[in-house]
């Protein structure tokens, strides 16, 4: 049989304490009440949209560019259709 790469692997105190920490329930209770505040504040200065009033950031839509390409190659085949009479 292979050796277990674990056999040596000891869990003790100095093994726990150098892992990550983690925030006490308390911490990240406190934490999300704070970001809800702030989410608050940025919603009442209309930086935030609930979907009642003025929107929030808003993206260009992606299909933006194609649409104008579109659009120019349509006027291209009308101006070429014109020409060829």
């Amino acid at each position: 049989m292979a050796d277990d790469p674990f056999d040596e692997l000891e869990l003790d105190e100095s093994f726990l304490q150098g892992g990550p920490k983690e925030a006490s329930a308390d911490e990240r209770v406190a934490q999300a009440r704070r970001i809800a505040r702030q989410n608050d504040q940025l919603r009442a200065a209309g930086e935030i949209s609930d979907g009642t009033g003025k929107p929030g950031f808003r993206r260009r839509s992606r299909s933006l560019p194609w649409i104008i390409i579109g659009a120019s190659v349509a006027a291209v085949i009308v101006l070429l259709a014109v020409i060829a009479r």
